[in-house]
């Protein structure tokens, strides 16, 4: 069988090109983007009908709109993570989170989020394998993130995994809270790696074809620049710091849209709890190796 490319769907998300892309593949859309964009998402569709949706991950920019198309299309299967499921089908605690975050710009930024019937939903844990898809579980960036990879095309859909990376830019990792990993993040790039992908599909934005393991590599080293980053200042000093940082890489032409892609001021507080955690089981650590200590001197033999 011959397949077309996939797709990529700019999602003009606030309006602004490059920011947010979907993608259609055959008769699947891969993470469709908020309930504000998918008009996108149908028009492209031109009357087709999707036979499934794939997401990544749940974050409101991926998977937000998802509902709205089950709305829309009764009868398509959405395939998600079993620690996400239950919030696509019941997502009245997400939104209710993301909303003191978000407060009077949520509606503005995602619009409605939908649940999903339950019998709609396909739940996935990484390694299933249906006719030309595999899945692979990929947290680092979420905890309930996946990858999926199409075997005859050797595409992989990368979500967030892969980088922000905009017109054969740098590959910016993007780290919202809470579930920022980086240890766990470089064990999903190999897992991508390992697929010997020819071409990588993902949100912020778009596809890359000529040079997929030179993105991976490249996503690996900054992902560590910006851990040492975010380690040693705070979120004001890290948005400096990342606005610097695509400056030297991207120029004052592709500064907007990573802005646009990844606002700089989010991305300090995933790695900041990364390192509070990190640091809280270092502290433990020490304090149990102590009292290890102490008990074993209480229980040393004297002499003399």
């Amino acid at each position: 069988m011959t397949y077309d490319p996939p797709q990529t769907v700019d999602l003009m998300h606030m309006g602004k090109p490059k920011a947010m892309s979907a993608h259609l593949f055959d008769d699947v859309i891969v993470d469709p983007g908020c309930e504000k964009t998918i008009d996108k998402v149908v028009e492209a569709l031109d009357g087709r009908t999707p036979r499934a949706i794939l997401l990544t991950h749940i974050h409101f920019d991926h998977a937000g709109g998802t509902g709205a198309l089950v709305r829309r299309f009764p009868d398509v299967e959405v395939w998600v993570h079993e620690r996400g499921a239950r919030h696509m089908i019941d997502p009245t605690r997400l939104v209710a989170s993301a909303r003191k975050v978000f407060g009077d710009y949520f509606d503005m930024l995602w619009g409605e989020v939908v649940p999903i019937p339950e019998q709609n939903v396909r739940v996935l844990h990484g390694g299933e394998s249906e006719g030309p898809w595999e899945v692979a579980y990929t947290p680092g960036h979420a905890q309930h993130h996946v990858s999926y990879f199409h075997t005859p095309t050797r595409t992989a859909f990368t979500g967030d995994v892969t980088g922000i990376r905009i017109d054969g830019g740098p590959a910016l990792p993007p780290t919202p809270p809470p579930d920022i990993d980086p240890p766990l993040w470089h064990q999903s790039l190999e897992t991508v790696a390992a697929w010997e992908p020819e071409r990588l599909a993902f949100m912020h934005f778009g596809q890359t074809t000529d040079d997929v393991m030179e993105q991976i590599a490249t996503c690996h080293e900054s992902l560590d620049q910006f851990a040492e980053a975010a380690r040693t200042t705070d979120a004001a000093g890290m948005a400096e710091w990342i606005r610097a940082w695509v400056l030297e890489r991207a120029g004052e032409e592709g500064l907007p849209t990573y802005y646009a892609a990844g606002p700089f001021e989010g991305l300090h507080a995933g790695l900041a709890r990364y390192w509070k955690r990190v640091h809280a089981e270092a502290e433990a650590d020490a304090a149990a190796a102590h009292d290890e200590t102490v008990v074993g001197d209480e229980h040393r033999p004297t002499t003399g």
